[in-house]
């Protein structure tokens, strides 16, 4: 009988010999090994930080508000291109100054809260002492406060605010037309001598007007509100020839027009268009005003619309004739064939058109034929719509 006694002896030595080696790897080895951990740690941990570091100059550099920041004596240590666009500036001319050397007088309060601990708060005209360029914004000033309490010096956050303060100034004008209309209506209404038709028509015509203050007040609520990126607009398939018919009856009373005349032209063409009527109203309105502001006594001003190129246009005609010194700079903010200061209008029509309702206006005026405005419009509006 074969004894097995010898070769279990020696499988059990092996199984104390694979334990043995397996439980006596050096220390070397194993510091080794935590020392390659470590490594590895450090190595995850530096790109973590590459990255958020990279995140960080993207945002800095891309996000569309002008960024700066400054030490705890108030100097500018860094600023993104946005704020160089803002203040019209060299870098140079920026990083290195004191805060009260690049900035506006009027943002020192706001500057002292920051430097004190605090959130400061500016809005107004920001005029950039480096190139005297004028712009509206809006600013928000913070501190960066470290771990111990120290004050680390801030940022500031400067957003350009002109669109919203250009559309604010459009809707005071236009509104305060549409109000005037509305107050020379209510004059007339009290008149005896007018008959209950006349007063039945006068009442509709009032309606409209009291309608499109409301409409014009929900919209500038609604431009003023949305961010840029973001405005949508009311767009609705209306008739032109309607429309005009509802501007022409808006207008055409004495105590508007006086002894002018307001027709509409037997040459126009119906279309159907999709826009916002409450803003092409305001257009459309700027342009009818402005027309029998410009004419005389017993002259007629004459309303068209028409389509060409899949494109809707509105006109209005006058007999008057603007100055040719004029006629290049007539869309600019303030320029006007009635004085300084009286452009508003004419600068209405050309922003809205162009900004929100995607159109183009233009206009002719020659001795000889007098001054046609006209605007044209996309039969299919392309954009962002929203019942407002």
């Amino acid at each position: 009988m074969k004894d097995n006694s010898s070769e279990k002896d020696s499988s059990h030595k092996n199984k104390e010999i694979i334990f043995d080696v397996q439980d006596s790897i050096p220390e070397s080895i194993i510091e080794l090994d935590v020392v390659a951990q470590s490594i590895t740690d450090l190595k995850e941990t530096k790109e973590a930080l590459r990255e958020s570091e990279e995140k960080y100059r993207m945002v800095f550099s891309n996000v569309p508000l002008g960024i700066l920041h400054f030490d705890s004596t108030g100097r500018i240590t860094a600023c993104n291109d946005n704020f160089i666009s803002i203040s019209d500036s060299k870098r140079e001319q920026i990083i290195g100054a004191l805060l009260s050397e690049a900035l506006d007088i009027n943002m020192v309060s706001a500057i002292e809260h920051t430097l004190a601990g605090t959130v400061g708060h500016y809005e107004g005209e920001y005029l950039s002492k480096t190139s005297g360029k004028i712009t509206p914004v809006r600013v928000n000033f913070a501190p960066i406060i470290l771990d111990n309490g120290m004050i680390n010096g801030g940022v500031g956050i400067f957003e350009d605010i002109t669109e919203r303060k250009q559309i604010e100034r459009i809707f005071f004008h236009d509104i305060l037309n549409t109000a005037g209309s509305l107050n020379n209506m209510l004059e007339i209404i009290d008149d005896e001598t007018l008959s209950d038709d006349e007063r039945k028509e006068l009442m509709k015509v009032l309606d409209e007007i009291a309608k499109r203050i409301i409409d014009e007040i929900v919209t500038h609520k609604h431009l003023v509100s949305s961010e840029k990126s973001s405005i949508k607009l009311n767009i609705q398939k209306i008739n032109s020839v309607n429309f005009l018919k509802r501007m022409h009856d808006s207008f055409n009373h004495p105590d508007i027009i006086g002894n002018k005349l307001l027709v509409i032209s037997n040459d126009r063409i119906s279309s159907e268009i999709e826009t916002d009527e409450t803003l092409l109203g305001r257009v459309v309105s700027n342009m009818i005003k402005n027309a029998i502001e410009a004419s005389s006594e017993g002259e007629t001003i004459t309303l068209s619309c028409g389509n060409r190129n899949n494109m809707v246009y509105f006109s209005v005609h006058n007999p008057s004739f603007i100055p040719e010194d004029i006629q290049p700079q007539l869309f600019n903010r303030s320029v006007s064939t009635k004085g300084a200061g009286r452009g508003i209008g004419i600068y209405s029509m050309k922003f809205l058109t162009e900004k929100y309702l995607n159109g183009i206006i233009s206009f002719t005026s020659t001795k000889k034929n007098g001054t046609t405005f006209e605007v044209s419009y996309p039969q299919k509006f392309v954009g962002n719509t929203q019942s407002i």
